[in-house]
């Protein structure tokens, strides 16, 4: 009875608020929110809220299947009309989910022909301690931090997913063990801390660099001014997620213990690659270097300028969803010892459903809440609580951070910054302070929640190996975020103040 009692409880508090802020009077700013956005319904921002925090609290408390949960926001933004129906339902089949895919199917194709014992064999010997932390350290968060400078978190999740998975596998740690889980959620958080590494790391940081070029005409964001100040926040990120998963994750665990000349004798049992294998990883290293390439020439064309003209067109014949895309139809076409590499049946129980319509709910619900007028609301709520204590650079870049870090909830990292750093340009603008510093807090901020799936790709992607619980998830991800955001409203303006004196602004 009282297992049915909560999960009434559960199921009701969603619906309840969405039901009160929709019959209660309208709340401050609400009205004027509504009618610049030009809405249908006058309180559009506010049940909006109602809407977001109702598929918010289903997916926190997991009482539905959290693919289901997604479909809430279909359902009701579009039937609000606060977003058409071909643009929510679409939104299941935006190009992110694709990189998704590619990843789940790649994994998928390593267990089916053995090839991640064999990578996970040789990977064992890189670490030949057993501190359980630096296990996970030097097997999951160091190479996924370092490979987002690819210029994608998401494809290096992608990368590292299966063979994490592989590594565990061969060690023999199942998904019920703390230890597996500990390693999962430490390769999507260091994946999220190497986002703020590069300029090309993710989406946020170059949505950055165009608003401050638009906003300031005269100035360029070069990739290493973006280094002065993304590196420092991505590694105090790569330490502090690492140390606060163990701290939350207590595992029992105090050595990971294996027999260097058994792992020799197991990689030596399996004996020489198959071809099956030989095409499996052939297709990976494909994968790999089409999603590294675009990334390393837009590296070399910042050096060297006169490559600027080729890496554009680099980037626009290999966007990082094509590998992805690619390296399904190869797995399912190309026939190896009389079957495909992968059956259709195979590639269809791959992929985790239930991830990909959690993103995809969160993408449209993103759009819904910057339709209904609740970005809008935010910004009003801002500027007119704000008052005089808001006009002074420190404060106007504390108010940037925290909106961009508040925006990336409800919505994806993408549209959270394309809200924020426009939005941190006007604040500074009526503030009369130099808008740079407001508008890199707001980038830096929207890239560093990870207390949900649909919050960041990489969060997605390990939530869908079925080791992480959605709960520690929450939990890790809610203390990490919250010491990290902390960190950079006190640290950015420092930096900030050292870039704009070195690229000779005050």
């Amino acid at each position: 009875m009282d297992d049915a009692y909560k999960r009434i409880m559960k199921l009701a508090i969603g619906p309840l608020i969405f039901i009160v802020l929709s019959i209660i009077p309208p709340l401050p700013y609400v009205v004027e929110a509504s009618s610049a956005a030009k809405t249908p319904i006058l309180k559009a921002p506010q049940i909006a809220l109602g809407g977001m925090l109702w598929i918010a609290s289903w997916w926190v408390s997991e009482v539905i299947p959290l693919g289901l949960t997604a479909l809430l926001a279909p359902l009701i933004f579009s039937t609000l009309g606060f977003v058409s129906w071909s643009e929510s339902l679409s939104s299941f089949m935006d190009k992110i989910i694709w990189i998704f895919m590619g990843g789940f199917v790649l994994a998928r194709a390593f267990q089916t022909w053995g090839l991640d014992k064999r990578i996970a064999f040789k990977l064992s010997t890189i670490y030949k301690g057993g501190n359980p932390m630096l296990v996970a350290f030097f097997i999951a968060c160091l190479p996924v931090f370092f490979l987002t400078v690819t210029g994608s978190i998401t494809a290096s999740t992608s990368l590292m997913y299966p063979i994490v998975l592989a590594y565990l596998s061969a060690l023999g740690f199942t998904r019920e063990e703390k230890f597996s889980e500990a390693v999962m959620l430490a390769l999507g958080q260091a994946a999220t801390a190497g986002a703020m590494f590069l300029l090309i790391s993710t989406p946020p940081n170059l949505v950055a660099k165009k608003v401050i070029e638009e906003v300031m005409p005269n100035i360029t964001i070069t990739f290493f001014d973006w280094f002065i100040i993304g590196s420092v926040h991505a590694f105090l990120g790569l330490l502090i997620s690492w140390i606060i998963v163990f701290k939350v994750i207590k595992i029992d665990l105090k050595e990971v213990f294996f027999n260097s000349k058994l792992m020799r004798e197991k990689l030596l049992s399996l004996g020489p690659m198959s071809p099956s294998e030989k095409a499996v990883l052939s297709i990976f290293s494909l994968t790999l270097f089409l999603w590294i390439f675009p990334g390393a020439l837009m590296v070399i064309s910042n050096i060297y300028p006169e490559f600027s003209g080729l890496s554009e067109n680099v980037r626009a014949l290999i966007p990082e969803v094509l590998p992805a895309v690619l390296a399904i139809f190869l797995l399912g076409f190309i026939p190896i010892e009389g079957r495909p590499l992968l059956t259709w049946d195979e590639i269809e129980t791959g992929i985790d459903w239930n991830v990909i319509f959690i993103f995809g709910g969160g993408i449209a619900m993103g759009k819904a809440l910057e339709n209904s007028g609740f970005t809008n609301w935010l910004s009003l709520i801002v500027m007119n609580v704000g008052g005089g204590w808001a006009n002074n650079p420190w404060t106007i870049s504390a108010i940037s951070a925290i909106l961009g870090f508040l925006l990336t909830y409800p919505a994806s990292n993408t549209a959270s910054s394309i809200i924020a750093c426009p939005l941190a340009a006007a604040l500074a603008k009526g503030a009369g302070v130099n808008p740079i510093p407001p508008i890199l807090s707001a980038a830096l901020a929207s890239s560093i929640s990870s207390a949900l799936p649909s919050t960041t790709p990489p969060m997605a992607i390990v939530y869908g190996s079925g080791y992480v619980k959605l709960w520690n998830m929450f939990k890790v991800g809610m203390l990490s975020d919250l010491i990290r955001l902390i960190l950079l409203i006190l640290l950015e303006p420092y930096l900030a103040s050292f870039l704009l004196a070195l690229i000779g602004l005050k």
